[in-house]
């Protein structure tokens, strides 16, 4: 085994995940480039964005915290 991968933590690895996960579905913007449904008179693109900085932001913050740990 290589050794930097026994120095690697799984705290390490669900954090990383943390913060991959808004770039896969917000790099994907086929998938939410529409203008239906509106929700208040807001267009689906926007207030997707919208809720992904909220989630992005909770994301972030756990990974934060997971990192931040010392063991």
């Amino acid at each position: 085994m290589v050794e930097w991968m026994s120095r690697v933590k799984s705290r390490d690895v669900v954090a990383a995940v943390l913060i991959l996960i808004p770039f896969f579905f917000l790099f994907d913007i086929p998938s939410y480039n529409t203008v239906n449904p509106e929700w208040g008179g807001v267009p689906f693109f926007w207030w997707y964005q919208l809720v992904w900085l909220v989630i992005c932001g909770v994301l972030f913050f756990t990974a934060a915290n997971l990192l931040g740990r010392k063991s």
